[in-house]
């Protein structure tokens, strides 16, 4: 892709954010937005970042009144026949804008690794200031807000390199008060093991760590999904560590046998009738029996190293 396409879609998605902002708070939904153009300034990047989506922060009591109205609006979920899967992040739903470039909102009711959505809400919102963007206003978090968003996807990257890159630069620009204050907001929002864990991914960061004496910790789900391991390495290091027998079916039940919707959504095979969804059912346990020796030597080695 080249650098106008990069810029005219980065100007699109401001656009975007500005407009779908205002149509929320003109429900009454009030909006933060998580990074994109706001996380660029505070690291001083607002002529060369690239964004790729726009990341909406509402109350959790708030959530469901804005998917509606993002529905007036034309928006359409991204999810299998607009439903949620249980395989998918409960704190965020992606939903796809009307028009001619494939736009994307996902709507945030909490973070990755935040114990207590209600609070970070709470805390994001009051201390949020307002930029000017797009010919419009928006919240996003004040600079601490902004460090602890930086280490929490630090420590849930998916499969890109930025959030990683993103914490190293954020580490060089803000000061330690900053810090500081971003660890006081993780133990306010139930986040200190995915914070503490995030910002120890460079070798800055953790010096950072050390110096703020933030805890350590003993989640292989949570070293596994930091270092980019295979879905299914993720998946059972997680249910190895719940604690009860009910909540480990839970967890293990839409993972070996998903729901025909998300089977259909995920696999061609699977939209081939009855008889292509059963196919594609055990094709994907085959595979993920192959795996297995893989897997299980994922889980071992985070286990290895956390107990370091």
């Amino acid at each position: 892709m080249t650098a106008l396409p990069q810029a005219v879609r980065c100007l699109s998605l401001d656009t975007a954010a500005v407009t779908v902002s205002a149509a929320l708070a003109e429900r009454g939904v009030d909006t933060v937005l998580l990074k994109g153009a706001g996380l660029a300034r505070r690291l001083g990047q607002e002529r060369h970042r690239v964004y790729t989506d726009v990341d909406l922060l509402v109350a959790p009591e708030s959530f469901d009144r804005a998917q509606a109205a993002l529905a007036d609006l034309g928006c359409r979920s991204a999810l299998p026949e607009g439903r949620p899967d249980h395989r998918s992040h409960w704190y965020e739903r992606p939903w796809l804008l009307p028009g001619p470039l494939a736009l994307t909102v996902d709507l945030h009711r909490g973070f990755h690794g935040v114990g207590d959505p209600e609070a970070l809400w709470a805390v994001l919102s009051a201390s949020a200031e307002r930029i000017a963007l797009a010919g419009g206003t928006l919240a996003v978090p004040d600079e601490a807000g902004a460090a602890l968003l930086v280490a929490l996807h630090a420590a849930a990257p998916g499969l890109s390199d930025r959030p990683r890159a993103d914490l190293a630069r954020a580490v060089e620009v803000f000061p330690a008060e900053t810090w500081r204050a971003a660890a006081d907001l993780a133990e306010r929002t139930g986040a200190v093991a995915s914070f503490t864990l995030g910002l120890r991914l460079t070798p800055a960061g953790a010096a950072l760590a050390a110096t703020l004496a933030l805890p350590g910790h003993r989640s292989a789900a949570l070293w596994l999904r930091a270092h980019r391991a295979s879905p299914g390495a993720v998946a059972l290091a997680q249910f190895a560590e719940l604690p009860t027998l009910r909540g480990r079916l839970r967890h293990l039940g839409p993972r070996l046998f998903p729901t025909p919707a998300s089977m259909r959504h995920a696999s061609p095979l699977a939209r081939r009738g009855r008889a292509g969804l059963l196919v594609a059912h055990f094709t994907r346990l085959a595979r993920n029996a192959g795996r297995l020796p893989g897997t299980l030597a994922e889980v071992r080695e985070a286990r290895r190293r956390n107990r370091g």
